[in-house]
């Protein structure tokens, strides 16, 4: 049996002849709990923000894309595309062109990035998600067409696709031809139906037209050139181990690099929120805890004759040190307790109901998404502070209070 954890259990749930050790550490335990869950509700709403900010502003962003370490296309020959997609892990690829180019609808115009791609890209980048009108097809009522940000439809003026009219003028500059020599045939025109309107932030929304692959190579007279090729992978889990195993295989030739890469500025700008948040619900809870030292000198106070009475039974002075420090250890243990379950509760019920709203905005409720690991970490971070609030000043105050236990015994 052990005894001092049986002694601090009934020492924290027993009745006491003083209420205000009740209420310091009914105290102790709260602060503890309200720390806990004020962590697990902030980073799990910024894991939330997260997300949405991965989804909105990274929508063309695939797991792995490959591109030339020298200059900005490559000969799509040069690269083994077999073997990249005989990996098990690789799903779909698609090859790329973007480049920008001069829109014109009428008498509007625009510069604008195309961003040539094959059919399957749009399932890829799951484009039916994003569309605000039309279809997520390359695939016109009289030939290809094209898929336009809604700000540049706007801007332009161009309609979807009826079947009569080709709306959509894309001009783009031919290599090797001087506007002084050639002038008007210095461009390549082609003239395309906007098929469909995407909606996904207002960057991309003014700046994004897709058309099909063969399209984009033949305005840039690319033949079978191409900028990237990008890769939507099985497990996410892994980018990192499939990014490098590619690269092995490609030498020094390609650059491969995962969507976290590519945004990397990003990525670390929220991580590094996530850190200084954790660090300083931290602190707020190491202030905290100091109730937990109120609470134990209290009660040690209370129990003098106590600590006397099983000292002179044959108890040691560390045995008085661990129910004391055991006790402790239930009040942050409890509290931790309490402070998942309540942070939970409130994350779930945010989840399910959406009780703070964000207006005029993307989502409807403000985003919250649960991990694991944070609860891991959480739970092991308030139970260190706890511990060391219960530890650091138990050796002097037990010995302090063994003292005049024994006097007065």
């Amino acid at each position: 049996m052990n005894l001092p954890l049986l002694f601090a259990r009934r020492y924290l749930f027993a009745k006491r002849s003083t209420n205000a050790i009740n209420i310091i550490t009914a105290i102790s335990i709260t602060v503890i709990a309200v720390v806990t869950a004020a962590m697990v509700v902030v980073l799990s709403t910024l894991n939330g923000i997260s997300e949405l900010v991965d989804t909105i502003y990274s929508p063309f962003d695939q797991d792995l894309t490959i591109t030339p370490a020298e200059g900005k296309t490559f000969d799509r020959k040069t690269l083994d595309l077999e073997a990249v997609r005989s990996m098990p892990e690789v799903r779909n690829t698609s090859w790329v062109i973007e480049e920008n180019v001069l829109l014109r609808s009428g008498e509007q115009r625009r510069v604008a990035t195309m961003k040539g791609v094959e059919d399957q890209y749009l399932a890829m980048s799951n484009m039916a998600r994003y569309l605000y009108a039309g279809e997520a097809t390359f695939q016109g009522l009289t030939g290809p067409a094209a898929l336009l940000g809604i700000g540049l439809k706007m801007e332009l003026g161009v309609p979807l696709d009826d079947g009569v009219f080709h709306a959509l003028d894309i001009s783009a500059p031919v290599r090797g031809r001087k506007l002084s020599t050639y002038q008007r045939r210095a461009f390549e025109t082609m003239s395309m139906a906007v098929r469909g309107v995407f909606t996904m932030n207002l960057d991309f929304d003014s700046k994004y037209v897709l058309v099909p692959l063969d399209v984009a190579s033949e305005i840039l007279h690319y033949d079978s050139v191409v900028s990237a090729l990008e890769i939507e992978l099985t497990s996410k889990e892994r980018m990192d181990q499939v990014a490098e195993m590619i690269r092995t295989r490609l030498g020094p030739t390609f650059v491969v690099k995962t969507r976290y890469q590519k945004n990397a500025l990003m990525y670390r700008t929220n991580a590094t929120e996530k850190a200084f948040t954790f660090a300083v619900l931290s602190f707020i809870g190491l202030i905290g805890a100091f109730n937990i030292i109120a609470s134990l000198t209290m009660m040690m106070i209370e129990k003098r004759r106590d600590m006397g009475t099983i000292t002179a039974m044959g108890a040691t002075p560390g045995m008085v040190r661990r129910i004391f420090f055991n006790e402790g250890v239930l009040i942050v243990v409890v509290g931790i307790v309490i402070g998942l379950l309540v942070g939970l509760g409130i994350c779930l019920a945010q989840q399910r109901f959406g009780f703070v709203q964000l207006s005029d905005s993307v989502v409807e409720a403000y985003p919250v998404h649960v991990m694991g690991t944070d609860l891991l970490l959480i739970a092991g971070m308030v139970l260190a502070i706890g511990l060391v609030a219960a530890w650091v000043p138990l050796r002097a105050l037990s010995k302090r209070f063994l003292e005049s236990a024994k006097t007065s015994t």
